[in-house]
């Protein structure tokens, strides 16, 4: 049995065996407003980037993925603060921003999960934000996590 095949057992009977929690959320919980668009990963422009998102502390954060399987792999995460944040940085810091409302239209974004009402009134509300992406592999180049991570600056 290869090393993740054993992982795999190690957690699956773990998670199996575990006491109920603690009633509460948890920090993963919650990331549920799905954005999915293009332009994200450098090895492959028309591949999606399946965004999974919620409000923390004054910012969003979201979790993205290269589909939106259940087995989906996590590459990277996007931050995005509003202009009170993003006004603070300095010029070298908001290099490796994008504003999302000339982002929004050119990565083709949509929103899957809610109706066209409910999906024009969330895009209406992130435009005047702005982004950090944090890729953690390109998965439109190589299917396996390697390479250096990095920030995708959105062009």
């Amino acid at each position: 049995m290869n090393a993740q095949a054993i992982l795999t057992v190690v957690l699956t009977s773990t998670l199996a065996a575990a006491p109920a929690q603690a009633a509460g959320p948890k920090p993963a919980e919650g990331f549920s407003l799905h954005v999915d668009a293009k332009l994200h990963f450098p090895g492959n422009k028309d591949m999606i980037a399946h965004h999974y998102c919620k409000a923390v502390a004054g910012m969003t954060q979201c979790l993205l993925f290269d589909s939106d399987n259940a087995d989906a792999h996590l590459v990277g995460v996007e931050v995005i603060v509003g202009p009170d944040v993003y006004n603070k940085f300095d010029d070298g810091e908001k290099k490796l921003w994008h504003y999302h409302r000339t982002e929004v239209p050119k990565v083709s974004a949509t929103l899957p999960d809610l109706s066209e009402e409910e999906a024009k009134k969330v895009l209406e509300g992130i435009l005047e934000t702005y982004g950090k992406v944090y890729l953690l592999w390109d998965p439109g180049k190589i299917d396996e996590p390697t390479g250096n991570p990095s920030v995708t600056l959105l062009e």
